[in-house]
């Protein structure tokens, strides 16, 4: 009989035991430790909604390779697809129609704006896309989610962290301009 802690428990042991080489795995495979920390931590909420179902007998270490492999591969591919898709259609995209990328930035002098461009820049590339979705695009996590193939949650993490990082390196500019 199992214990409604059980799943849990599992979990946890197999992320202290194969977590850092998973992570590894596949940031090895992307070329990005971010992504690759996204990834995992989709597999973690996968193994504790979906894990196999044959008992004891499944290799678990397989089974999470094989799971972390095909989200790494998906996530190339989505690459792949979005290079082709921007490279296909560059020539059409006119600087007229695109957005004023500056336009919450109005307010301020001229120097905060470029602190601030800088601190969105200096951003974790998944924070910074997410940051940019959210504020900018005015995404909901759901939609923030599909444009980075990842999961709401992660999308959420990644603006939560991106903001908390803004605010902390951005304080002085916030009391010298106000709200950004």
């Amino acid at each position: 009989m199992t214990t409604a802690a059980e799943p849990e428990r599992r979990l946890t042991d197999w992320s202290e035991r194969y977590g850092r080489e998973l992570q590894r795995h596949v940031a090895a495979m992307l070329g990005n430790a971010e992504e690759a920390r996204d990834i995992v931590q989709d597999l973690w909420v996968t193994a504790l909604r979906r894990r196999p179902e044959a008992g004891e007998a499944v290799n678990i270490r397989a089974w999470l390779y094989r799971v972390a492999t095909r989200r790494a591969l998906d996530r190339l591919s989505m690459r792949r697809r979005r290079s082709e898709l921007l490279a296909a259609h560059s020539g059409e995209l006119e600087s007229a129609s695109l957005p004023a990328v500056d336009a919450a930035l109005n307010r301020l002098s001229e120097a905060a704006a470029a602190r601030v461009r800088e601190g969105v820049a200096g951003l974790p590339p998944a924070q910074r896309n997410a940051v940019w979705l959210r504020w900018i695009e005015e995404l909901d996590y759901a939609a923030i989610a599909r444009r980075l193939g990842s999961s709401p949650d992660a999308a959420r993490a990644n603006v939560y962290q991106g903001m908390k990082k803004l605010r902390r390196d951005l304080a002085d500019v916030w009391r010298e301009e106000g709200p950004i």
